[in-house]
């Protein structure tokens, strides 16, 4: 009937409206970390996070990058190129990716998650590696996981766009 609502239809919309504030922590995938994706403005970045960026007012040109305020030296980075998000940098353990690869993991682990799509190249300035995961889909073309390690562990990786996530000093 159309004149009537079904007495539950107001808890499944108040849910599906909080699907984003689940209280599950965020994971870097492909494209970005959580709702935060490369490509994203500041702006939209920030409203798809529901939190602001340090120094958001001065991010329109050149590279920058950023934090999310408060995560005060524990979140991730971002680097901001143009006003967009380009790539989310993890420097630390405590945060995952999709496929549960963090800071402190075994390289090994990460050709065993992501089969079939992993290259790994000699570390720029270390006796480790770059570990390069390839993209799944069409869709992911232009954008790559780097994990970097010590040979052994993984030290930090970053995710998004071509060529910024290839980036190995970041804006230098």
């Amino acid at each position: 009937m159309i004149g009537s609502i079904h007495p539950l239809f107001p808890l499944l919309l108040i849910a599906a409206c909080r699907r984003d504030q689940s209280g599950e922590p965020w994971e870097v995938w492909i494209r970005g970390y959580g709702p935060i994706e490369s490509g994203m403005t500041i702006a939209e970045a920030a409203k798809a996070g529901g939190r602001d960026f340090e120094r958001s007012d001065s991010l329109e040109s050149g590279c920058h990058m950023v934090r999310l305020i408060g995560d005060s030296g524990k979140g991730p980075l971002f680097m901001v190129v143009d006003g967009k998000i380009a790539r989310v940098d993890v420097t630390g353990p405590g945060i995952q990716t999709n496929h549960k690869v963090a800071v402190g993991d075994d390289e090994a682990k990460i050709a065993k998650v992501y089969p079939e799509r992993v290259t790994v190249s000699p570390h720029k300035y270390t006796e480790g590696h770059y570990v390069t995961v390839a993209p799944r889909t069409e869709a992911d073309s232009g954008f790559e996981v780097v994990f970097e390690t010590d040979s052994q562990r993984v030290t930090r990786y970053r995710a998004g766009r071509l060529p910024e996530v290839e980036y190995v000093e970041g804006c230098s």
